[in-house]
């Protein structure tokens, strides 16, 4: 696996984690960080591909905060 990649997948998955408990939008922050910077779409291939790459990573936060709370 190219090393690029797995910064990028790492810093979206630090967007999502570090945004989740902040009283703002961790998606909102997560797509713009996405399209402005990373362009997950360029190296996932098709953006069906893309967008699931987003889910899989909201769910692991998600999956933290009912365990948590």
């Amino acid at each position: 696996m190219d090393f690029l990649i797995i910064l990028k997948a790492l810093l979206l998955g630090m967007v999502e984690g570090l945004t989740e408990f902040a009283p703002v939008s961790s998606t909102g922050h997560m797509i713009m960080v996405d399209d402005v910077w990373l362009k997950s779409q360029e190296f996932l291939g098709s953006k069906y591909i893309a967008n699931t790459f987003k889910i899989v990573i909201q769910l692991g936060s998600i999956l933290a905060v009912v365990m948590i709370f």
